[in-house]
């Protein structure tokens, strides 16, 4: 008989709050008129915002390393506006208001698992998405921990966070690399797609109350 789901995890990006790197590096070139492929280069294909969501850099090293590479100068390119520019690519994802507070509204208990980068986080917060507006018991982020998604040791992190069997946990997450690394760690785990399917993934868990 399957342990009942105490606890129930959500990614971020793709699940609470859609993204668009594009807009991110479109951003940025039409406010300096820079090649928006340049900036994707640089910050994305370089590895340097993995370097950021590992915890890697700080926030000032970061647009640092992207006004150097753009050939941008700090009179004219702040780190709170450059930043900014970069981060400015999120939509809440409207669908998951509800799905969150019903889950919330259940007695359930409920995280948020993520890759993701200080000046995303709080980006996200001062946007203040009605899905991210917890409260939230657990929130686990890759930055803070040195760690990212589909690495098992983050997952065991979250895990003990929790305070109960990882085959009572639930976790959604857009990746199948990261719902497959859940399901190693001895989670139950669903590659969300939309939030109908969400709900209904929920439902069989008994995670709606």
């Amino acid at each position: 008989m399957l342990e009942p789901i105490r606890f129930v995890y959500f990614d971020l990006g793709n699940v609470l709050a859609s993204f668009d790197v594009q807009r991110a590096c479109q951003n940025v070139a039409r406010r300096w008129a820079v090649d928006p492929a340049d900036v994707r280069r640089l910050v994305w294909d370089s590895g340097l915002q993995d370097r950021f969501e590992h915890g890697e850099v700080s926030i000032d090293e970061f647009a640092s390393t992207v006004r150097r590479g753009l050939k941008l100068d700090l009179a004219t390119a702040s780190t709170i506006e450059l930043v900014d520019q970069l981060c400015d690519m999120f939509e809440p994802i409207e669908e998951m208001i509800d799905l969150v507070d019903t889950v919330r509204q259940s007695g359930m208990r409920l995280g948020i698992l993520s890759n993701t980068c200080e000046a995303h986080w709080q980006w996200l917060i001062r946007a203040d998405y009605a899905a991210l507006r917890g409260p939230f018991d657990h929130v686990i982020l890759s930055y803070e921990h040195g760690l990212m998604k589909p690495n098992l040791s983050l997952y065991q992190i979250a895990a003990d966070k929790t305070g109960h069997e990882a085959s009572s946990i639930l976790f959604l997450d857009d990746r199948p690399d990261n719902v497959a690394a859940a399901v190693a760690s001895g989670w139950r785990a669903h590659q969300f797609t939309d939030a109908r399917s969400a709900r209904e993934v929920l439902r069989l868990a008994g995670a709606l109350g």
